[in-house]
């Protein structure tokens, strides 16, 4: 954790000046699953003109997931999962938050299932 805390001011400040209004650690650097090798998973919600992840300059081993486009089992996650780094719209993080969990909630099952099903699958055609 101590790269990350290093990390964390430059990322959050090229964040901000991208247009982000709040953003989460997550991944293996937050669950603390982490390696020395693994690189740092943030996610930012922007709001409006939400840019493509590769746009920011942000330090090389850092992960960017804009939270506008993701799919619905990533940003699940982040929601329930994620470690808030800055927040500067908190009415609109509350709203994505429990709008996210909702429905990621109600899906999961659903997504769950498909993993599953495109698991077994690959599995079977790997027998062949």
């Amino acid at each position: 954790m101590v790269r990350v805390d290093l990390e964390a001011d430059a990322i959050v400040a090229a964040l901000r000046a991208a247009g982000a209004r709040f953003g989460y650690l997550h991944g293996s650097r937050n669950d603390e699953t982490s390696r020395p090798t693994s690189d740092v998973d943030v996610a930012a919600w922007f709001g409006t003109r939400a840019p493509a992840s590769w746009e920011l300059a942000l330090p090389g081993d850092v992960d960017l997931l804009v939270l506008d486009t993701a799919p619905l089992y990533l940003a699940g996650r982040v929601a329930l999962q994620g470690r808030l780094l800055f927040d500067d719209e908190p009415a609109a993080r509350v709203r994505w938050e429990a709008d996210t969990r909702t429905v990621y909630l109600d899906e999961r099952p659903y997504i769950e299932a498909m993993a599953t099903e495109y698991l077994e699958a690959v599995a079977r055609r790997g027998r062949r």
